[in-house]
């Protein structure tokens, strides 16, 4: 039994497991090696984007939360609800209450289509899976890590942002060290992608491949 999003989802001999990183860690990059080896992969930010599109129940609250400067055109200006909900820890709770039981019930559904095609595996990639304690819904987690100072350089390369608006993102999160205390397998990402992926592949091996 998988149950999130207010949901039960059977799953019956179905394995699914957790994997989460803090942002710039490389997370993303480990979720396109997990699809290459042939897993589907529901990732919690895209879904994120889902249930706040025009015309949505979940953009309408946004909008009433945080007001029309949210908005660009019909769509959420992401840029600058994050400069309001990094900045205060209280008004980023109100947009997870917002936003995290309608992520949970569409990742629930998404779970429930994999396993009616049948899959035996499938992975939940989500970057505050640990704070919200949704992790302990997994067989287990993995984590992606790297070392402090490299997480700030890659983010600044990857986002226009200031230095300060940067270590507030990454301030923002749970620390890595502590992530990886709650995780099964650590994924280190402190090299180049084929030092990342020769772990992904044994993660693989060891803990998702059913022959």
């Amino acid at each position: 039994m998988f149950r999130t999003g207010g949901l039960d989802v059977m799953v019956r001999t179905m394995q699914i497991w957790g994997l989460t990183g803090n942002i710039a860690c490389g997370k993303s990059a480990a979720e396109s090696m997990l699809r290459e080896l042939g897993l589907p992969v529901i990732d919690a930010d895209q879904v994120a984007r889902q249930v706040v599109e025009p015309g949505t129940e979940g953009l309408a609250e946004v909008v009433a939360a945080f007001g029309p400067g949210v908005l660009a055109g019909d769509r959420l200006d992401r840029a600058a609800l994050g400069a309001i909900v990094f900045s205060d820890p209280e008004q980023r709770k109100q947009l997870e209450a917002i936003t995290h039981p309608r992520i949970a019930t569409a990742i629930a559904h998404q779970v429930m289509h994999f396993a009616n095609e049948g899959h035996e595996v499938v992975i939940v990639s989500a970057a505050l899976m640990v704070e919200s304690g949704s992790y302990r819904d997994y067989a287990g987690m993995a984590v992606v890590t790297c070392p402090p100072e490299q997480q700030l350089k890659r983010l600044l390369a990857r986002d226009p942002l200031s230095a300060e608006d940067a270590q507030r993102r990454i301030a923002s999160q749970m620390p890595q060290d502590q992530k990886a205390a709650h995780a099964q397998v650590v994924l280190d990402n402190s090299g180049d992608l084929e030092h990342l992926r020769a772990q992904v592949q044994a993660f693989h091996d060891q803990h998702l491949h059913r022959p």
